[in-house]
């Protein structure tokens, strides 16, 4: 099984296929295995990458590691220990966090930005509001109901059910203590850790951002007036589908990433 290290944490990560480099950045809610309907379709263009992120899946941490600055670092080591020099980063909710992140400390390393259905951890003040109040709704409901949206939980039983089986294999549904696991999402809005809302403005790459239509934790709203901060960007809404446009809407989402990719210029040559 193959693993990297980084700040002495052995992470779990996958590379399929061949061709420009295509990493996928899952949520909170999800692994890398989330990301099974996406493979097929980028990886014979692709090399696709996807990754147990720090605290998630087979890349276990405590709580108190569920930092986007060491997840920005355990992004870049991926990228030396894969030899990849710039990536396209797909990066759904917490996925989202990291890639924009590195996106502006690693510009080099960064083709392109897709974040899904994320709030960016930015600081913005209604956007805020809208996590916290999730967070502590989020321990009535099962991760079905806080990610997925009706439409998608009523047609598709089977896929609702396979969605709840991977998050069940994160540390977070069997052996972290729920309100540790609370306190540590809390974390990542903290103000100290939040991207001020100007810094969008210097994102060199281009930026597809894709939400949901039903999404209630990161309005559309929201999204197409980050999207206005950002020189290069542009904005794909996906219908019937809530925080997890990427897995809701498989196919949607996937055509709306190819004409995106298809869209980019081609990647430096390796020196």
């Amino acid at each position: 099984m193959p693993f990297f290290t980084s700040h002495g944490r052995p992470l779990y990560y996958e590379r399929h296929g061949q061709g420009p480099a295509l990493v996928f950045l899952h949520g909170a809610g999800s692994n890398g295995a989330t990301w099974w309907q996406q493979l097929p379709a980028f990886t014979p263009h692709f090399s696709c990458v996807t990754v147990d992120i720090r605290c998630f899946g087979r890349s276990v941490a405590p709580p108190d590691e569920l930092q986007v600055r060491l997840m920005v670092d355990d992004l870049v080591a991926l990228l030396d220990h894969e030899g990849i020099d710039s990536a396209v980063l797909v990066g759904q909710s917490l996925g989202g966090m990291i890639a924009l992140r590195t996106a502006l400390e690693h510009p080099r390393r960064v083709r392109a930005l897709v974040p899904c259905d994320s709030s960016l951890a930015i600081d913005h003040p209604r956007q805020l509001a809208i996590l916290e109040h999730r967070i502590t709704a989020a321990a009535a409901m099962s991760i079905e109901q806080r990610s997925l949206g009706a439409w998608f939980i009523q047609n598709r039983p089977a896929l609702v059910a396979l969605y709840a089986q991977i998050n069940h294999f994160n540390p977070s549904a069997h052996s972290i203590p729920p309100e540790a696991w609370r306190e540590a999402m809390r974390g990542l809005n903290h103000p100290a850790n939040l991207v001020p809302t100007e810094a969008l403005r210097r994102l060199a790459c281009p930026v597809l951002l894709v939400v949901g239509r039903e999404d209630p934790i990161v309005p559309l709203d929201i999204v197409q007036e980050v999207a206005a901060l950002i020189p290069r960007a542009e904005v794909a809404v996906v219908e019937q589908a809530a925080h997890s446009a990427y897995f809701e809407q498989a196919k949607v989402f996937n055509q709306r990433l190819m004409g995106f990719l298809q869209g980019l210029p081609d990647p430096p040559a390796s020196p």
